[in-house]
């Protein structure tokens, strides 16, 4: 699938906006660095911010004995991430959340990559 001009503008526009916060604090932005490393375009990053966010908020509104899974959180990341083979896979999810986790607002879903190594 070959990039419009349009597109590869859009996607670089949104890349300089993610390396303002990576130059403030590289460590906890680790996660835009991955995105911009990997080429996701803006849907990619607006999807991964969703589905992200979603889960914080799942996580956040647990009642006893519910365990949400790391497949569910895995098998939708993969579809954003799915024109990448080398990515929409379970090693490239628990790469971006690795990085995800750096984030305050997604410190939460450390959850899952402890699901995930108990597997």
């Amino acid at each position: 699938m070959s990039e419009s001009l349009e597109e590869k503008v859009e996607r670089l526009e949104l890349y300089v906006h993610l390396l303002r916060d990576i130059a403030l604090e590289p460590e906890q932005y680790r996660l835009w660095d991955w995105i911009i490393v990997h080429g996701l375009n803006g849907e990619q990053y607006k999807q991964i911010k969703a589905i992200l966010k979603k889960h914080v908020l799942l996580l956040g509104s647990l009642k006893d004995g519910e365990e949400p899974s790391f497949e569910e959180i895995s098998s939708e990341l993969m579809k954003v991430l799915s024109p990448s083979e080398y990515l929409a896979n379970e090693r490239g999810v628990m790469q971006l959340l690795r990085n995800a986790v750096k984030m305050t607002p997604f410190e939460s879903l450390q959850y899952y990559l402890d699901k995930s190594e108990q597997v």
